[in-house]
């Protein structure tokens, strides 16, 4: 296999997820569209659309010895995602049952509490030590050290921040990527704009803003201030498109585009992966995403 490009290191779990028209009223029983099993977890759905991408990636972290566990790695292998450095643990995989409603919009989620996360292996010290990037997510940022990852010193680290960031110290990643909610906590005071070049300037990094429907926001000392439109397309589900956008902006920037063009294009890769119900299975190939550039450019 080539080199490992980007090692992903954070949540693995298992996902039942249900399209309904509306959710059920109590003791009711509604009938689902479509139901689904899927891998989720903000590292692992950034480490498939990383593989779809182009980019040889591998994922870090723990997962049960069972079906669930067994699912996910499966998942994983056939995404072409090295998973030498996933642990198995004796407790139960994490995981969700996630029922999207179609009237409403929205999604309910009941999670079995994360598996134990057991320390890196070897292995996984090995994949991240000669990586180019360390993406983590809020579990994975509590293993930097136990990597032995710290930024300056080997590969940059690409945090998303969607939980737990309000007071995370910037200076510790070369990418920091919360969303608009976390912003806000962040800075209360301060408009999404100038909190994001604030933290940017105080990090002396990338700093992008996900937006939902608005799209998406940041900052580099090189790229000034930059936005990036959402796209309009089909939408069976929004879950995880936010854990896409992480891994397909990586992307973008490792194949060497300027900030707000790899922006662009995370945006679409999220948007497209809204076709499907789960969090990863409708995530574009690069051929996909190419063909869909190509397309609207004629239109």
């Amino acid at each position: 296999m080539s080199k490992i490009q980007v090692v992903c290191v954070g949540v693995i779990t298992a996902d039942t997820v249900a399209l309904v028209d509306k959710y059920p009223a109590a003791d009711e029983r509604v009938l689902a569209e479509a139901i689904v099993r899927s891998v989720g977890g903000p590292a692992a759905i950034a480490a498939i659309a990383l593989s779809r991408l182009g980019i040889q990636s591998a994922i870090v972290g723990t997962v049960g010895d069972d079906q669930d566990g067994q699912l996910a790695l499966d998942a994983f292998k056939r995404e072409g995602i090295d998973t030498s450095g996933v642990n198995v643990s004796t407790t139960p995989t994490s995981g969700s049952v996630i029922v999207a409603s179609k009237l409403q919009s929205t999604r309910a989620i009941s999670t079995r509490q994360p598996v134990t996360q057991m320390a890196p292996n070897d292995q996984a010290k090995k994949l991240a030590a000669s990586a180019d990037w360390v993406h983590v997510d809020h579990v994975g940022i509590n293993n930097l050290n136990n990597l032995g990852i710290t930024r300056g010193k080997g590969p940059k680290i690409s945090f998303d921040a969607g939980y737990g960031a309000k007071s995370f110290d910037v200076k510790q990643v070369d990418l920091f990527a919360p969303n608009d909610r976390q912003m806000s906590e962040r800075y209360p005071d301060l408009d999404i704009a100038k909190a994001v070049q604030r933290d940017a300037e105080i990090g002396e990094n990338m700093v992008v803003a996900t937006m939902g429907s608005k799209g998406s926001i940041g900052f580099s000392k090189s790229s000034g201030l930059v936005t990036a439109a959402p796209i309009r397309t089909e939408v069976v589900s929004t879950l995880g498109a936010g854990d896409v956008f992480h891994g397909a902006l990586l992307a973008k920037l490792i194949e060497g585009l300027e900030l707000k063009s790899a922006m662009e294009q995370a945006n679409v890769v999220a948007a497209l992966s809204c076709r499907g119900l789960d969090g990863q299975s409708a995530i574009p190939t690069k051929l996909e995403l190419e063909a869909f550039l190509n397309e609207s450019k004629r239109g």
